[in-house]
């Protein structure tokens, strides 16, 4: 079994923003024989209600975290979460994943919203993490599946539809100067709760509130929005720059929202409960690219 993933043009906030983003295309390539091997388990929905703009929920495995490029994720069927539009199912419900053998670093539940793409910042649960509150604390539980007649169905996982219920947004400018880099790929905003550590693409995954590709290359400037939890404190929001060959390790951001009173330093966003801060603006200098 094989996850593709294509580049869309498609214009959207949901934790980064508007054309290109990435959008998964499932291909199945069994060769000579079925796979029988599998993996599969529980998951046990928490959180207070399901969002409203809930689209479908899946299992993705990852075979070597973090990946070296976003195809490298296999994904589950949809998986069941909701009674009714807003009321979370609250027994376990089943999933399963057929896969070949081998070692996979990470299992994880990823929600996805109407009309937007799978993101990375949308995951609710994590196979072997845990929650202090809503925040997810993610200790990676490898699976080995040994043969190809092997069934491993004791995966249970905990997820909290509260890391996806957003009820606020930020809004800003970006504007780039200088000549884009030849070799640019996709580039988005993201919303950090603490300030990555430079380089360390599991920081990324791990401390973003929202994270969304999409600003198309080479433009002079594009408007964005997110949407955050207002229960978060924004530490850091940043443009984020990823080459042309999608290679996940080569993120990084290229500009950051200043703090007013000293812009060497990140600025510190919060925004109440159903409503809009829209001065985050960001400019970004290729010229110190």
């Amino acid at each position: 079994m094989k996850m593709r993933f294509i580049t869309h043009g498609v214009v959207l906030f949901a934790p980064i923003v508007s054309i290109s983003l990435l959008v998964f295309r499932c291909q199945i390539d069994h060769g000579l024989q079925p796979i029988r091997s599998k993996i599969g388990g529980r998951i046990q929905w928490t959180g207070t209600r399901v969002p409203l703009d809930s689209d479908e929920i899946r299992v993705a495995v990852v075979k070597n975290f973090p990946p070296r490029n976003i195809q490298e994720l296999l994904f589950s069927d949809m998986v069941p979460f909701r009674d009714r539009d807003t009321t979370l199912i609250r027994t376990p419900v089943p999933w399963e994943i057929y896969l070949p053998p081998g070692r996979y670093d990470m299992v994880a539940v990823i929600w996805k919203g109407n009309n937007e793409s799978w993101n990375i910042s949308d995951v609710v649960g994590i196979y072997g993490g845990l929650f202090l509150g809503d925040m997810l604390v993610p200790t990676f539980k490898p699976v080995t599946v040994p043969s190809f007649d092997s069934t491993i169905d004791t995966l249970d996982i905990q997820a909290n539809l509260n890391r996806v219920n957003r009820d606020a947004k930020i809004s800003g400018t970006v504007t780039f100067q200088g000549k884009w880099p030849d070799n640019t790929g996709i580039v988005g905003v993201g919303a950090f709760v603490e300030v990555p550590r430079k380089g360390d693409l599991i920081d990324y995954y791990l401390k973003n509130a929202a994270l969304v590709y999409g600003i198309p290359p080479f433009v002079e400037k594009f408007e964005y929005q997110l949407r955050i939890r207002s229960a978060d404190t924004i530490r850091y929001v940043a443009v984020t720059w990823i080459n042309a060959s999608y290679d996940l390790t080569s993120i990084h951001e290229i500009g950051f929202f200043s703090d007013p009173s000293d812009p060497a330093r990140p600025g510190t966003v919060t925004v109440a409960r159903g409503e809009t801060r829209q001065d985050v603006n960001i400019a970004v200098d290729f010229t110190k690219f």
